[in-house]
Parts: structure tokens; C-alpha cells; sequence
């Protein structure tokens, strides 16, 4: 004799039939058994169909409301994001950055100073050890700061993660100092070698420099600046630091109304005189005069002698004028 047990299932167009076969054993006990294998049958097939349905759910199609909902919800998360990158979100992540010791200075280091201690650029920088942060760090307004100081001429500020910034200092390097009738008492500048005054030169600064006069006197600035340019290139001529000629020989390099120079050295009293132009090639001359006129006669030197050079004098001729000589 056979059982069967029909079970229906809904599906799309109405209800299927589901066959499970079960077969007659005799006695009780073998009516147990197969009650026991019918109710195993039925639990396997409940479960299956429950799977089933699950994964058949992935592939309905999407409403349009969830649809429309899941687009606000993208919407107000990138909204949100933006916000929180362009406006005060973002200057609320950075100050909790900030705070955190792993990323603020433990290590400020300068190079290229010479003229300024290493201790006035830190104050200047206003990095503070230990509490200044690397994160939200304006190095550019660190530079500003820097180059505020007449001695730099450049600064580079770089931060090396996680708690070191490194500041690379260029100075400037003055050659004279000029002096200035613009102010009242008179003032003497630091100049670098594009001739630019970058300082003035305050009590117990170093004057060990040959001084310019008479530039800022001048009215006519075309005359000025060619004057300035010879005045440049003469003492380019003298840091290469000839024995006969050396920079530190020079007192005085001065330019008179025309823009022409004279030229008084330390130990001799005497002017050369320059003139306005061509003042490479009259370097090396007055090079070779100097050579000559350092040579002694009768165990005194000739040069102790001389009034006035005049390098300029005809025909590019040089004229030595002496006290004794004529």
C-alpha cells in the first residue's frame, strides 16, 4: 500500500503539487520509520524551498521609490562629505590632527646662516618644540616671516614627517658699504654684489667693507647707475683678492658728479683716478703700476712717494705723479 502527502506551493500563476512517496512497512515499528523519514523528507524540502525564495529576491526588479531613496541617500553622503572637506569640517580635522605629539616639531634645523644665529631665526619662525604642528603647517608664511629679516635673502622651510622641518637660509653678502646723504645724521648700508643696500650698519657691526660715496649725490640717474656699475665691477676685481690689490687694501671708491671714479687705498693717502668707463682694462693696468711701485729704491718704496695715478690720463696712458719727481 502507498501513501502519498500533497503539498502545495504558491507560485506565479497558482499552486503546484508537491509528492512525497512513502511506502508501508508492516508492524509498528516500521511505521515509526517511516514516519521519521517522512518528517526528514519534509523539514530537507522546507528548507530548500526557503532558500530558494531568498535568492530569488536578488533579481526582482528594484522599486522606484527605493530607488529615488537610495539616489537622496548618495546625495545627502556627498553633501555631507563636501562639507566637511571645504568648510569648517576641515579646519575641525586639522586642529585634531594637530594636536596629536607624533607629528608636532621635535626637530628644527637651519642651514646657510652666517650673519644670524641660529636662535633668532627659531624666534623669528615662531615654531615653538613640541607644540608647533608638521600638520596644517603654512610654510610659506614661515618664509615670509624669515625673509623679514634684512640678512636673508631667501629662506626654503621643509617639513620632513613626522616631527622635523628643516629651513634653508640664504644670506645676503655685502661687498662695500654706501654711504647715504638721503638721512639725517648720514647712514652707511650693507650692499651685496648686485649693489642693492640691504641693512643698515649699526654700532659694533662690521665696517671692515670699502666704503662708496658721493653715488647717492649724483641727480642724473642714468649717470648713477653706470657709475654704480663700474663701481660693481671694480670691486668684483679686487675679492679675487690680488696680492698687489687685494679688497681689504681699498678705503674709498668715490663718484663724483660726472659719475667718475676715485679710488683711495688704506695704507697711501693718494686718489687714482678712474674715471667713467673701461674700468676692467684699467684694473689690470693700475695692477702692473702698483707691482712696480712697491719695488724699493734705497730700501724705500717708490709708492711712498707718489701723489696722485691717474689711469685715465691720454691715449690710455697712466700717469704717476711724485712729490719729488714732478
Amino acid at each position: 500500500m502507498i501513501f502519498s502527502l500533497f503539498k502545495k506551493k504558491k507560485s506565479g500563476s497558482g499552486y503546484q503539487s508537491r509528492e512525497f512517496p512513502l511506502q508501508a512497512a508492516p508492524g509498528e515499528h516500521g511505521l515509526r520509520q517511516q514516519k521519521r523519514r517522512w518528517s526528514l523528507s519534509r523539514i530537507k524540502y522546507l528548507v530548500s524551498e526557503k532558500k530558494k525564495k531568498k535568492n530569488e529576491g536578488y533579481g526582482r526588479p528594484v522599486s522606484r521609490g527605493k530607488l529615488l531613496y537610495r539616489w537622496v541617500v548618495l546625495c545627502l553622503f556627498i553633501t555631507g562629505a563636501g562639507w566637511l572637506v571645504f568648510s569648517g569640517g576641515r579646519i575641525w580635522v586639522e586642529k585634531g590632527l594637530a594636536s596629536i605629539s607624533f607629528f608636532q616639531v621635535a626637530e628644527l634645523g637651519f642651514s646657510g646662516c652666517n650673519s644670524i644665529s641660529n636662535e633668532q631665526l627659531r624666534e623669528q619662525s615662531q615654531i615653538i618644540l613640541h607644540q608647533t604642528s608638521l600638520m596644517g603647517m603654512e610654510t610659506a608664511e614661515i618664509e615670509e616671516r624669515l625673509q623679514q629679516n634684512p640678512w636673508v635673502s631667501s629662506a626654503k622651510v621643509k617639513r620632513n614627517w613626522p616631527s622635523t622641518v628643516e629651513i634653508e637660509i640664504k644670506e645676503h653678502v655685502p661687498v662695500a658699504l654706501l654711504h647715504s646723504t638721503a638721512s639725517d645724521p648720514d647712514q652707511l648700508y650693507y650692499i651685496n654684489k648686485m649693489g642693492v643696500p640691504f641693512k643698515s650698519v649699526t654700532v659694533g657691526g662690521n665696517v671692515d667693507f670699502p666704503i662708496i660715496t658721493g653715488l647717492t649725490e649724483v641727480t642724473d640717474q642714468d649717470i648713477k647707475q653706470k657709475a654704480l656699475s663700474e663701481v660693481l665691477l671694480f670691486l668684483q676685481k679686487v675679492n679675487s683678492n690680488n696680492p698687489h690689490l687685494p679688497a681689504q687694501a681699498v678705503s674709498e671708491i668715490h663718484v663724483n658728479s660726472a659719475g667718475e671714479l676715485v679710488v683711495y687705498l688704506v695704507e697711501y693717502p693718494f686718489p687714482i683716478f678712474f674715471g667713467d668707463g673701461n674700468t676692467n682694462k684699467k684694473y689690470e693696468k693700475l695692477l702692473r703700476v702698483l707691482q712696480a711701485l712697491y719695488k724699493k729704491q734705497k730700501g724705500e718704496g717708490i709708492i711712498s712717494r707718489v701723489e696722485y695715478i691717474r689711469m685715465d690720463y691720454f691715449n690710455d696712458k697712466v700717469l704717476v705723479a711724485q712729490s719729488e719727481s714732478g
